[in-house]
């Protein structure tokens, strides 16, 4: 195994542990420590498996009432019959960008995301085959890009700001890629596992590094 999947794997919350252990994160109502959206959601991490891994990202279509073109994982609410989150986030992923569920390899969750629109949002990192053609679903998908996970987990790359809803003061990340900017609970998310492998790591800015 090459040494990035070994970080990478050793970063996330195996799958077997469950979810009741992952932190919180996101959105919390005035002087509500307790509290917990009412709807549950998964969106899937995916980095390419390649020499040089890279990480999936969409834009959302223009149309949409939400978060219209903004940058975001494939993912999107549970539904009845979803067994998991990892069910949940294979089938968005397959339904957004037509990325088949047995060419993705579920390997951990990042902590969990709230949000402000009322849901718990889990992510799961996958490792991707490479040879994916993808499809996009122009109801909800703009567009499918990549991003080199040595460039997308560089700390150094997103700049931080701080804003106050509510009584409380959140930290805003954001990342510019080309024409696109990565911020919101997609940053947060990425900013997640960033920690998350610098803890895993006992280095301060370890990242994934080209040549590994």
């Amino acid at each position: 195994m090459n040494d990035w999947r070994s970080r990478l794997i050793d970063a996330v919350s195996p799958l077997e542990s469950g979810v009741r252990a992952l932190r919180v994160h996101g959105y919390r109502p005035e002087s509500v420590d307790d509290y917990r959206p009412e709807k549950t959601a998964a969106v899937l991490v995916p980095f390419l498996d390649l020499p040089e891994p890279e990480l999936v990202l969409t834009r959302r279509a223009d149309h949409l009432p939400q978060h219209a073109g903004q940058v975001s994982f494939p993912g999107g609410a549970a539904e009845d019959d979803d067994r998991s989150a990892v069910q949940t986030a294979l089938r968005e992923a397959w339904e957004e960008i037509g990325l088949p569920p047995d060419l993705a390899r579920p390997i951990g969750f990042l902590d969990r995301m709230d949000t402000i629109s009322d849901y718990r949002v889990l992510p799961v990192v996958a490792l991707v085959a490479p040879e994916v053609a993808w499809q996009p679903d122009e109801r909800e998908v703009a567009e499918v890009f990549t991003v080199p996970a040595s460039v997308i987990l560089d700390r150094g790359r997103f700049q931080e700001q701080h804003i106050e809803r509510h009584g409380r003061r959140y930290t805003i990340w954001s990342m510019p890629w080309k024409h696109h900017l990565i911020w919101g609970a997609t940053a947060a998310m990425l900013m997640n596992l960033i920690t998350r492998m610098e803890q895993s790591s006992g280095q301060k800015h370890p990242g994934i590094r080209s040549g590994t």
